[in-house]
């Protein structure tokens, strides 16, 4: 074989591999969001005020200075853009206890907090390191995975996600590819939760532990939230108007302590991954169990032009036991102006 051949096919080959990998290599980005945990009060249908926890984005990056951040429950949407692969929450904490944030189905090195009980019994009492009362804390994920989760306090779980302290964290494969095959030309998120107001005052006046509200074990929600709401205030969070003959991504999340069971009304869908975690098989239902805790991506082909009821199977249809409230909400389909 010619030797000079064999001396420049080496360096060919290196070259060919050089290049391809700065060709396939992604580059890598980290994504910074801060958040603040207060309290406020939320005015129920029948004229109740209830006292909730929520989370607000602080919009100057400066959890040092209170800048009158108005919180909400769900807390703000956290969108990782395709390619990023780390997220750090920053957050200031307004409560009056401690807390901490956490995110299931996402890998994240935790530092569990302990307690003792009244028995003497060591305890878990956050599944991760805590921020206390007027601090700032720091909550970190590497290598982030695409899909739908629910971000949320990891402190006294029980009572704080029901407290409010959760948000929708969602990150897709590529844009308008949620999972590696799976497009949508459009996306819903549909929130479910619930408020037992005796639970919320108990934690409000310091008597959450006491006889009069024990633990959770004593739960009887008397409101049915969509997005935070209740009928008829329940509405779907899109990225823009839904049309007839589009491909629909609907995240279904549930930070309530009850199962629910959404579904549309004349409608049927594909579901494509739960918590996260895409199917190998697609299936093909009329409405989707929702356990604590649990989110689902549905994809959904709308093809009449009409108002598609999206209601919870279980009937928490009422608004402290009145009809009609709690959780019902429409899914309005407009004709698709594209000839």
């Amino acid at each position: 074989m010619n030797k000079r051949y064999n001396k420049i096919m080496p360096l060919i080959t290196f070259t060919v591999f050089l290049i391809g990998a700065i060709h396939w290599a992604s580059p890598s980005f980290a994504l910074d969001v801060y958040l603040v945990a207060k309290s406020y009060i939320k005015q129920m249908p029948d004229g109740s005020n209830v006292t909730m926890w929520g989370y607000a984005e602080d919009s100057d990056k400066n959890l040092g200075t209170d800048g009158g951040e108005i919180p909400t429950s769900p807390g703000p949407v956290i969108t990782i853009p395709p390619g990023d692969t780390s997220l750090t929450i920053h957050i200031r904490n307004d409560l009056s206890v401690s807390t901490s944030i956490i995110i299931p189905g996402q890998p994240m090195s935790l530092s569990p907090e302990f307690f003792t009980d009244s028995k003497g019994r060591k305890r878990v009492r956050s599944f991760t390191h805590e921020t206390g009362p007027g601090a700032t804390g720091t909550y970190t994920w590497n290598n982030v995975k695409e899909g739908s989760y629910i971000y949320q306090s990891g402190t006294h779980v029980a009572v704080q996600v029901q407290m409010g302290l959760y948000g929708a964290l969602k990150k897709d494969y590529a844009s308008g590819e949620v999972y590696k095959g799976i497009t949508y030309d459009n996306e819903v998120i549909l929130f479910y939760s619930e408020i037992d107001p005796a639970l919320h005052n108990a934690v409000a006046m310091g008597t959450y532990g006491t006889k009069s509200y024990p633990s959770t074990i004593n739960y009887r929600p008397k409101y049915f939230l969509i997005n935070g709401e209740p009928y008829p205030d329940a509405k779907p969070v899109f990225d823009h108007s839904i049309t007839n003959n589009e491909t629909v991504l609907i995240r279904f999340m549930n930070a309530g302590l009850e199962t629910h069971t959404p579904t549309i009304l004349d409608a049927y869908f594909s579901v494509v991954s739960e918590d996260g975690n895409l199917y190998t098989y697609p299936r093909e239902k009329y409405d989707v169990f929702l356990p604590a805790g649990k989110t689902k991506d549905v994809v959904w082909n709308p093809k009449a032009v009409k108002r598609y009821p999206v209601y919870d199977k279980r009937l928490r249809l009422t608004n402290a036991n009145v009809f009609p409230g709690g959780m019902l909400a429409y899914l309005e389909v407009q004709p698709n102006q594209i000839p």
